[in-house]
C-alpha cells in the first residue's frame, strides 16, 4: 500500500471558544476549549478565567450566558478561600423576547433564512415579526435573535471570597445546534485514493477566537435534546492554527484534537485531516433491513484502512482519460482501524437481493428476530456478493459463517454462478 498520512482525526468530540464579557468584573489569561460531537448538535464550552474580587459576596455579571440555560453551566473555584453561592438570571421584563418588544431585530433561522423587521412580541407561542411582511416564527427554529438592546435580562454568579485578590475558575456550559461532522472523497483509478474532511458547522451568532477545538466521535446520549437559544451576533472570526493529530481512545469514543481555530458566527469551517492510497477489490454490496423486502445490489470496491474513519457522506469519483467523473454518493458507517471498508459505487442490475422476516419475538428487555437473505444472479458472469444485514444484538446462528460482525451489522460472502440462486439463513437476539 503506497500511503500518504496528511493528518489523523476521528471521532467524538469537539471544543467550542467563548470570550466571556464581564461588566465590573475583567475576566484575564481566559483559557477556552470548544468540545464539538458528532452524534448531537450542541456545543460544550470551558473556560478558565480570573477575575478580581472584593472581601465578602460578588456579584459576578455573565452576560454571555444570557438566554442559556442556566441549569446547564457550572462554575467551580480552581483557588482556595472562594465559594460560588450560586448562578441566577432576572429580567424585569420576563424574558429575552419580552426585553425586546418593539425594537428592530434580525432572526436567522435554522434554514439558513434570515428576517428582518419590527419585533411585535409572542402571537400564539410564535415570534410576530413585521417586516417586508408579516412573519409568525417558531421559536425552535431561531439560531439567533439580533436586537438594538438585550433589555433587562441578565445572568450572574454569587461568589464570597474570604479576602480580596484575584482568583480563578471553570465556566462550563453549553451552546445548542453546533457540530461536526465527517465528509470524503473517493478516487477510483487504478487505486483508490480517499480523503476525509472534518466539517464543522457554527449556525450561531457566537463567535469563538483562538479556541482549542476538540472533536468526538462516538454516540453520546443526552436526557434532552438542547434547542436553539438565541444569542448576541458577535464580529466574524478568521481562522487560526489548526494542528490535526492522531485521534485518541477515551471510553467508548475517539476524540481528535483539531488545534487552535477561530469559529466563526453562522458559519461552516472545512479542514481536511486524512489522504490515503490503497489497492482494492471489486466486490458486490447487498444491504439487507429486517423489514426491507426486495432491494439493489451495488458493484462495490473494498479496501483496508489503517485508520479510524468517523461516519459520513463519501462522494464518489471515478478517474478517467477525459477528466474525473462524479458517479454517486454513499454513506459509510463508524470503520475502526484496521477494518475492511465497502462502499457501493453503482447498481448492478444482473444480480438481485431480498430479505424476508421469518419470526419476530419481543418480550421484557429482550427481542429476537430470524431472517433469511436471497441472493440472485441473473447474468452471465460469476459474482461474489457481500451480503450486509443490519441489525440490533448478537447473532446466535447463520447457515453460512459470517466473514465479520460489527454492532449493527453482520457480513456475509457469497459466489453465484450464472442463473445461481442462494439463501442465508440467520437469527439474532438482543438483552438490554
Amino acid at each position: 500500500m503506497n500511503r500518504k498520512m496528511i493528518a489523523g482525526l476521528g471521532g467524538i468530540l469537539i471544543l467550542i471558544l467563548a470570550v466571556f464579557s464581564f461588566q465590573g468584573e475583567k475576566a484575564m489569561d481566559a483559557n477556552t476549549t470548544v468540545v464539538l460531537y458528532n452524534s448531537v448538535r450542541i456545543g460544550v464550552i470551558e473556560e478558565t478565567i480570573e477575575l478580581d474580587l472584593n472581601e465578602g459576596i460578588n456579584d459576578v455579571p455573565l452576560e454571555e450566558l444570557a438566554g442559556l440555560n442556566i441549569a446547564e453551566v457550572t462554575i467551580r473555584p480552581l483557588d482556595e478561600g472562594v465559594r460560588v453561592l450560586g448562578i441566577f438570571s432576572k429580567s424585569s421584563t420576563g424574558d429575552v423576547y419580552s426585553a425586546n418588544v418593539g425594537s428592530d431585530v434580525e432572526v436567522k433561522l435554522g434554514s439558513g433564512d434570515t428576517v428582518t423587521g419590527k419585533f411585535l412580541g409572542i402571537k400564539n407561542g410564535k415570534l410576530a415579526i413585521q417586516g417586508d411582511a408579516y412573519y409568525l416564527i417558531n421559536p425552535n427554529e431561531v439560531v439567533y435573535f439580533k436586537a438594538e438592546t438585550w433589555g433587562a435580562l441578565s445572568v450572574y454568579a454569587a461568589i464570597q471570597a474570604d479576602a480580596a485578590g484575584k482568583y480563578r475558575f471553570d465556566v462550563i456550559y453549553r451552546v445548542a445546534n453546533m457540530s461536526w461532522s465527517s465528509r470524503y472523497k473517493l478516487y477510483i483509478g487504478d487505486t483508490a485514493k480517499l480523503y476525509g474532511y472534518i466539517v464543522i458547522d457554527n449556525p450561531t451568532a457566537q463567535a469563538f477566537e483562538g479556541a482549542r477545538v476538540l472533536l468526538v466521535a462516538g454516540d453520546v446520549q443526552l436526557y434532552q435534546q438542547a434547542f436553539p437559544q438565541p444569542r448576541v451576533l458577535y464580529e466574524k472570526a478568521e481562522i487560526g492554527v489548526v494542528e490535526p493529530g492522531e485521534p485518541e481512545k477515551i471510553e467508548a469514543f475517539y476524540l481528535y484534537k483539531l488545534g487552535i481555530v477561530d469559529l466563526s458566527p453562522s458559519s461552516k469551517m472545512v479542514f481536511p485531516y486524512i489522504s490515503f492510497e490503497a489497492p482494492f477489490e471489486r466486490e458486490y454490496l447487498y444491504e439487507s433491513y429486517t423489514y426491507c423486502g426486495e432491494g439493489a445490489v451495488y458493484e462495490s470496491i473494498s479496501f483496508k484502512t489503517d485508520d479510524v474513519l468517523p461516519a459520513g457522506v463519501v462522494e464518489i469519483y471515478r478517474e478517467t482519460e477525459d477528466g474525473t467523473l462524479l458517479i454517486g454518493e454513499r454513506m459509510i458507517e463508524h470503520t475502526p482501524e484496521g477494518d475492511m471498508l465497502r462502499i457501493g459505487i453503482g447498481r448492478d442490475y444482473d444480480l438481485k437481493g431480498s430479505t424476508v422476516l421469518l419470526e419476530e419475538r419481543h418480550a421484557e428487555s429482550y427481542y429476537y428476530y430470524k431472517v433469511k437473505v436471497t441472493l440472485e444472479n441473473f447474468g452471465e458472469k460469476t459474482k461474489t456478493i457481500i451480503a450486509r444485514h443490519y441489525k440490533w444484538g448478537k447473532i446466535i446462528s447463520s447457515s453460512i459463517e459470517p466473514i465479520s460482525e460489527r454492532a449493527n451489522y453482520v457480513e456475509f460472502k457469497v459466489t453465484l454462478k450464472p442463473g445461481e440462486r442462494k439463501e442465508i439463513t440467520s437469527d439474532y437476539e438482543s438483552r438490554y
